[in-house]
């Protein structure tokens, strides 16, 4: 699947014991947790580089997230 949107870090489950601060994929189609194929879950530099800048990515979703298996940084 093909995703384009705005990368940010915003907190999650706020309130559960599961809170924490997230890379996140925002698109026309929702909000997922970005990840990187390959990449660590939780601290991947790569990913987190990308936070405010635009990307089209190519990869798989499942619940709630994005896993890359490649993108493109876009023109603002």
């Amino acid at each position: 699947m093909v995703l384009e949107g705005r990368v940010v870090s915003k907190r999650i489950n706020v309130g559960s014991k599961s809170e924490h601060r997230a890379t996140m994929l925002v698109t026309r189609e929702g909000e997922f947790k970005l990840r990187r194929q390959g990449g660590h879950p939780f601290d991947d530099p790569e990913v987190t580089g990308l936070v405010g800048k635009r990307i089209r990515g190519e990869g798989l979703v499942s619940p709630g997230q994005f896993i890359m298996e490649r993108y493109d940084v876009l023109e603002a």
